[in-house]
């Protein structure tokens, strides 16, 4: 049995990746995509070989043919047609951040529990093996005690200012909603609950949302988390490092997956590169998911904590 997706937003994810990754995976089967765009649709369409378009999400989300629903719209979005989703009996994967605040994150978690549907979250970076090559040297003790994880990430785009990216009410903030919630979302696969979280958001001065965002938590296990954020920086590293009492592990392009690894018994590269479409382990984990009645990797609740960390740093 193939899990039957309607793709509801056909925008840059889901032509860079989304689509594709849905199309590759045995266990699933794209039929149906929705934009409000009739002619980019219709181009969307042609391009990924989908019959089935609409530029209604309703009527998207009411289709009987459908088992499944890929959420790629705007953030302010994601609350209410998660929502109708789950109360047309239909799986949901949505995309990061899970919503604009933890509040609707529970909403969404509830309707899709009393409904008795799968929700997960788009944190597809879980799956990167230098990811998971780091928590196994976390595990192993290779580093020692683990004292902190360092993530610098930004978007060089220099987005106009009615982007839904850079407006508060749409995105939910800026770059630490857009690309920090990502590296936020690995803080808390390596380390575990976050206890306490300060933060310092500067304002912009070409739109409604910050274009830096420092934080620094503290994991209830002792160990310290930074992350750094930007929007509209040209060659910001892309930098996940984990430094222990007996060494380190540290990449400067988290997509491309080089890994060094520096201990007390010298040091060492290791290349562990993610699949070519980043989307595909997730999709795949998804799917089984449902068919094997299990929770997915990144779960509604799992996807809330990200979304419980940016609200408390918002609050600062």
């Amino acid at each position: 049995m193939a899990i039957r997706w309607g793709l509801l937003g056909c925008g840059d994810i889901a032509n860079k990746r989304v689509a594709d990754a849905i199309l590759a995976d045995p266990n699933s089967e794209l039929v149906a995509a929705c934009r409000r765009d009739e002619s980019r649709l219709k181009e969307f369409g042609r391009q990924f070989g989908i019959t089935q378009l609409t530029t209604s999400a309703e009527e998207l989300i009411a289709r009987t043919d459908v088992d499944a629903i890929y959420v790629a719209t705007p953030v302010n979005l994601h609350c209410q047609q998660t929502i109708a989703a789950a109360n047309a009996g239909k799986h949901v994967l949505v995309e990061k951040p899970m919503a604009l605040d933890p509040v609707e994150c529970q909403q969404m978690i509830d309707a899709c529990e009393t409904a008795g549907v799968t929700l997960g979250v788009a944190y597809y970076r879980r799956f990167y093996p230098v990811v998971l090559r780091i928590a196994e040297l976390i595990s192993a003790g290779t580093l020692g005690r683990p004292l902190s994880v360092l993530a610098t990430t930004g978007n060089p785009n220099r987005f106009p200012a009615d982007d839904w990216r850079v407006i508060k009410s749409l995105g939910g903030g800026g770059p630490l909603m857009d690309i920090g919630s990502h590296r936020l979302d690995l803080f808390l696969q390596l380390f575990g609950e976050v206890k306490n979280v300060q933060a310092c958001c500067a304002d912009s001065p070409d739109y409604e949302a910050e274009d830096v965002a420092t934080l620094l938590v503290q994991f209830a296990n002792g160990c310290h988390g930074v992350l750094q954020s930007y929007f509209g920086t040209s060659e910001t590293p892309d930098r996940l490092e984990v430094i222990g009492t007996e060494g380190y592990a540290s990449t400067e392009s988290l997509n491309e997956g080089e890994l060094k690894i520096v201990t007390v018994q010298g040091a060492r590269s290791e290349s562990h590169p993610p699949h070519a479409n980043f989307h595909a382990p997730l999709i795949s984990d998804f799917s089984q998911a449902i068919l094997s009645g299990r929770p997915p990797a990144v779960s509604g609740p799992t996807g809330k904590q990200t979304n419980d960390i940016i609200a408390a740093a918002y609050a600062i």
